[in-house]
């Protein structure tokens, strides 16, 4: 019987799809996470690669007409 592997990368894609598909909210939240005591310990255990995914939680910068302030 073949054992199934699951490497390294796999995790961290599945992860990073995670965070993706996490609503802006919820974004927010984990973001707010990464200046708090918690979320200093959470950097700690989980390393710089998953870490790394705070990237993602930065809001997208509005480009053309989308960054255009609405007429009041």
């Amino acid at each position: 019987m073949e054992e199934d592997t699951y490497t390294y990368a796999e995790f961290f894609d599945e992860v990073r799809e995670r965070v993706i598909e996490l609503s802006d909210e919820e974004k927010s939240t984990l973001a707010s996470l990464q200046t708090s005591p918690l979320g200093v310990v959470l950097a700690k255990v989980l390393g710089p690669d998953l870490t790394a995914l705070g990237s993602i939680l930065e809001p997208k910068t509005k480009r053309g007409l989308a960054a255009r302030k609405p007429a009041t």
